[in-house]
């Protein structure tokens, strides 16, 4: 072969075996990187509660195998491999290596254009959020790819506790009801659960019970030691109570929480405010009457009643001397608002000159006639003045004779009680009340009219 020929050859050489090196490289230098992927099969977990770790390993490479895939990830702090039987997935589990607070896979093979998986459930043992990032992935092609992160939110058990009532209480009413519900908005809690009840004064408990608690009325305290998981409640519990004829118009009842092994206890506690209406009112529609003796007045009374105690009745006190009261309708039994009218009654006052301690007028005149004979006496025997005398003495004899005819005995009925200016109802200004009173449970009212006698 000529020199010149062989030159060419050896540059033709150099130049097939340059190309095949450049086209190997860009082969190589081609091949993706493995990708990772981690999530939890939860975004919340309770404390010392698991969750599942899950991996997925891809070649993203159509038609190049990925060997020598491997990658490495260290628990946070408040994560723990506890249990390594839980280890499962499509990818080759034999390469996998754990350790408490790691996970690791070496050597495994993707094929072109596949996945498989590694899944391994881990322990929540702190709270709060824990983030969990791999290493990176390798692989012999691919070289060196990415990382993976994933967060968990490891939850402490939080009691929340709420207590309400239907309406307004009266006093007095017996049977009155309270709901109290334990919820919890945190972590599967693991401890006993105790709720208790604090009356304010005017409330008693009858009964204190709801399903699955054991409860007692002293103290008034509910206990139950199974799980409330989290997002949940209990069943609810009921408290009953009587209402006393003299609670107070608006009272507190407060309910409290505990246990659950949980951390936050600021919300443990609930508060509901009563209104407490009268089972019975009675009001006035006027406030002042004035009335003549010997005439009557009237006023109407507005009478609320909630109808559950009995019959209602009236009665007036503060009332003067030698009157009387009455009322219309004498009673009430139905629920709501009626109207009942009060009517006063006063006496005539009289002139007449009362007899001192009920002696009969022939008495007095009897003294008259004994002391017309004494007076006789005195003034001397003349004749004329024995004829004055004798007159007078006869016409004391005749009033005598006929007051004997009449009864000693005073005329039958009340003796009015004596006034200021005579017999009867006496001038001046009374406060007069009314009561009005309920047949059973103790509800009474009052409410008071200024009456002036002129």
């Amino acid at each position: 072969m000529m020199p010149g020929s062989r030159m060419k050859h050896m540059k033709q050489m150099i130049f097939a075996v340059c190309m095949m090196a450049f086209m190997c490289t860009g082969f190589a230098q081609a091949q993706s990187p493995p990708t990772i992927v981690k999530s939890f099969s939860a975004a919340t977990v309770g404390l010392n509660g698991s969750v599942t770790l899950t991996f997925t390993l891809t070649n993203p490479n159509p038609a190049t195998d990925l060997t020598g895939v491997s990658f490495s990830d260290d628990m946070p702090a408040g994560l723990l491999i506890a249990n390594p039987d839980s280890l499962g997935g499509s990818c080759d589990t034999s390469l996998v290596t754990l350790l408490p607070t790691n996970i690791s896979l070496t050597g495994a093979v993707l094929p072109a254009n596949t996945s498989c998986t590694l899944s391994i459930d881990v322990l929540a043992i702190a709270a709060g959020d824990q983030v969990n990032t791999t290493g990176a992935v390798t692989s012999i092609e691919g070289g060196t790819g990415g990382t993976a992160t994933a967060t968990v939110s490891v939850l402490v058990p939080d009691l929340t506790i709420t207590e309400t009532h239907t309406g307004n209480f009266v006093r007095p009413q017996s049977g009155a009801t309270y709901t109290i519900t334990v919820s919890n908005s945190g972590a599967d809690t693991s401890a006993l659960i105790t709720v208790n009840d604090t009356l304010p004064a005017g409330l008693t408990a009858t009964d204190f019970s709801g399903t699955n608690w054991n409860c007692t009325l002293s103290p008034l305290q509910c206990t139950r030691g199974d799980v409330l998981f989290a997002g949940t409640s209990f069943e609810p519990i009921t408290l009953t109570v009587n209402v006393a004829p003299n609670a107070a118009s608006s009272v507190t009842n407060v309910a409290t929480v505990s246990g659950g092994a949980e951390a936050n206890t600021a919300n443990d506690s609930a508060s509901d405010v009563t209104q407490i209406d009268a089972a019975l009112l009675i009001s006035a529609q006027t406030l002042s009457l004035t009335v003549a003796a010997g005439n009557t007045a009237t006023t109407t009374f507005n009478v609320n009643y909630n109808g559950n105690l009995g019959a209602v009745t009236f009665a007036c006190s503060g009332l003067p001397a030698a009157s009387t009261c009455s009322f219309n309708p004498a009673s009430v039994t139905a629920a709501g608002t009626t109207p009942v009218t009060l009517t006063i009654a006063t006496t005539v006052r009289s002139t007449a000159i009362p007899q001192p301690n009920g002696v009969p007028p022939q008495f007095t005149l009897l003294l008259g006639m004994l002391g017309l004979t004494a007076l006789a006496l005195a003034l001397g025997r003349s004749k004329n003045s024995k004829m004055r005398l004798a007159t007078a003495s006869a016409g004391l004899a005749l009033l005598l004779l006929a007051g004997c005819g009449g009864s000693n005995t005073p005329a039958p009925g009340p003796t009015p009680t004596p006034g200021p200016k005579g017999l009867g109802t006496p001038a001046g200004t009374s406060a007069v009340i009314v009561t009005a009173s309920s047949a059973s449970g103790g509800a009474t009212a009052t409410s008071t009219v200024n009456l002036t006698v002129q």
